[in-house]
C-alpha cells in the first residue's frame, strides 16, 4: 500500500508539471505521423485493413524502438538520484515507506506516466488510421499497443534501477545515455567483430546461431520479438532479417524464437532494478 501512495504522489507530480500533457502529444503526433505512412504504404500496394494495420506497425516499430527507450529514461533516470540531490528522499522516507516502497513506487508512478501517455497517444494513432484508410485490425493494433506499454515499463525499471545505484542525476543521465549507445549502435557493432573474429568474415554464407542469439538479446531485439509473439508474425523479430535472405540454416535458436521476447523483457526489467533495490538498501543517504 505505501508503494500506491509513492506511485500517486509521483504520478499526481507529473501531471502538475505537465509533463504528461507533453508526452501526450508527442506520442499523438507520433502515431499519427505513422498513420499517414502506412496510409501512403497502403496506396501504393493497393493494401486494406489488416495489413494496413500491419504497415501501421511496421511504420511505428523502429521509432518507437527508440522513443520509448529515451522517454521512459529521461522518466526514470532522476526518479531516487533527484531526489536524493535535493533531500527530499530525507523527508521521504521520515514518512512511514520503506526503501523498497519508495523505489516500487517510483517505477509504479513513472510507468503510468508513460503508459497513459502511450495509450492515449496511439489511441489518436488508431483514429488517424481509421480516418485516413477508414478500416484497422483492433486486435492487432491494441496488442501491438500493450506490447509497447510494456517495453515502456521495463526502460522504466532500467531507469529507476540506474538511479537507485547513484547519488548524482548527472551520473544516471550518463547511465542512461550509454545504455541507449549501447543498445543501438555498439552491441550490433560488437557482434559483428566478434563473427569476424570467429568466423573469419563478416558476411558468410549462413549466420552461426549465437550470432542471431546475441543479436535477439537486447530490449528493443525482445520488443520486436514479443510483437512478431503476439501478432503471429515474424517479419517484427531480428533473425527475421536473415531468414528472408537465406542466410540461416532454417533453424533458429531459442533467443531468437518470438516466444522469449517475454523472457528477456522481463529479465531486463527485473535484473536493474532488482540490483538497484539491493545498492539502494545498503548506502547512507
Amino acid at each position: 500500500m505505501s508503494s500506491i501512495i509513492v506511485a500517486k504522489k509521483d504520478f499526481r507530480d507529473a501531471m502538475r508539471s505537465r509533463v504528461l500533457l507533453g508526452l501526450i502529444a508527442l506520442f499523438s503526433l507520433f502515431t499519427v505521423g505513422g498513420a499517414f505512412l502506412a496510409s501512403r504504404l497502403s496506396e501504393l500496394f493497393d493494401s486494406g485493413g489488416g495489413d494496413t494495420t500491419m504497415d501501421l506497425i511496421l511504420a511505428l516499430q523502429t521509432p518507437a524502438g527508440f522513443l520509448v527507450p529515451v522517454i521512459a529514461l529521461v522518466v526514470g533516470y532522476g526518479a531516487i538520484a533527484g531526489e536524493r540531490e535535493s533531500g527530499s528522499l530525507k523527508f521521504l522516507l521520515g514518512l512511514p515507506h520503506r526503501r523498497r516502497d519508495v523505489v516500487l513506487g517510483k517505477v509504479l508512478g513513472r510507468t503510468a506516466v508513460v503508459a497513459v501517455s502511450i495509450l492515449i497517444g496511439f489511441g489518436v494513432g488508431l483514429i488517424g488510421l481509421v480516418a485516413f484508410i477508414g478500416t484497422v485490425s483492433i486486435v492487432d493494433y491494441v496488442a501491438f499497443t500493450l506490447v509497447t506499454v510494456l517495453f515502456g515499463f521495463v526502460y522504466v525499471c532500467i531507469g529507476v534501477g540506474l538511479s537507485s545505484m547513484t547519488r548524482s542525476t548527472t551520473k544516471a543521465a550518463v547511465g542512461a545515455f550509454g545504455l541507449v549507445v549501447l543498445f543501438w549502435f555498439l552491441w550490433s557493432f560488437l557482434a559483428q567483430a566478434l563473427l569476424y573474429v570467429i568466423e573469419g568474415e563478416f558476411f558468410p554464407d549462413t549466420f552461426p546461431d549465437w550470432f542471431l542469439a546475441m543479436n535477439s538479446l537486447t530490449p528493443d531485439a525482445a520488443y520486436g520479438s514479443a510483437i512478431a509473439a503476439v501478432l503471429s508474425d515474424n517479419q517484427f523479430t531480428v533473425a527475421s532479417t536473415y531468414e528472408s535472405m537465406g542466410l540461416t540454416d532454417g533453424t533458429l535458436p531459442f533467443v531468437a524464437e518470438p516466444w522469449f521476447g517475454f523472457v528477456l523483457l522481463a529479465v531486463w526489467a527485473l535484473a536493474p532494478l532488482g540490483f538497484g533495490l539491493w545498492r539502494f538498501d545498503r548506502v547512507d543517504l
